[in-house]
């Protein structure tokens, strides 16, 4: 608590996934106790629409963030969207690249998707997905054009360079 005080006076807008994944009841309390004007955001380890329901009817968080990617899709996410939007919360996917992009685009409660800085020296953007994919867009100057999105499906393609492999045998 001192620790989200302490930030806000600093301009901290909000407390992102300060406590352990499933510590409903502590996030609750942690919303409860942070300075007003400051959001807590947590769920990017949220797997199911039935735990984000959770963490919304006890009121945990002013932000949600599933990933597309561990929630069980687009369908999903636009059913864990309207529980969101049920419960006057924003939704802001966690880092998934293209498919969030895609989908933030078509939401009123979603003002913007989380970004993961994955450069080595995090000195500039790089695809969430590269190198296994081709072709996927990229933010300039935190903004991505709508236009980008315009290819069929979500807008990439498997790299055939890329080499998978499995790391056991067994």
């Amino acid at each position: 608590m001192n620790l989200a005080r302490r930030s806000h006076e600093f301009g901290l807008k909000w407390v992102e996934e300060c406590l352990s994944p499933d510590d409903y009841w502590g996030y609750a309390e942690l919303r409860r106790k942070v300075p007003p004007g400051m959001l807590v955001t947590t769920g990017e380890h949220e797997a199911t629409r039935w735990g984000f329901r959770m963490l919304l009817e006890m009121g945990c968080c002013d932000i949600i963030q599933p990933d597309v990617n561990w929630c069980g899709g687009i369908t999903e996410l636009i059913r864990i969207s309207a529980l969101a939007d049920a419960h006057k919360a924003l939704m802001v996917p966690h880092g998934s690249g293209p498919y969030s992009y895609h989908f933030v685009c078509t939401r009123q409660n979603s003002p913007f998707t989380e970004l993961i800085m994955n450069a080595p020296k995090a000195d500039h953007v790089l695809p969430a997905f590269h190198p296994l994919l081709l072709d996927e867009p990229v933010p300039e100057n935190g903004k991505l054009k709508v236009s980008a999105l315009d290819g069929p499906g979500f807008g990439v393609r498997l790299n055939p360079e890329s080499r998978l492999h499995r790391p056991y045998d067994h």
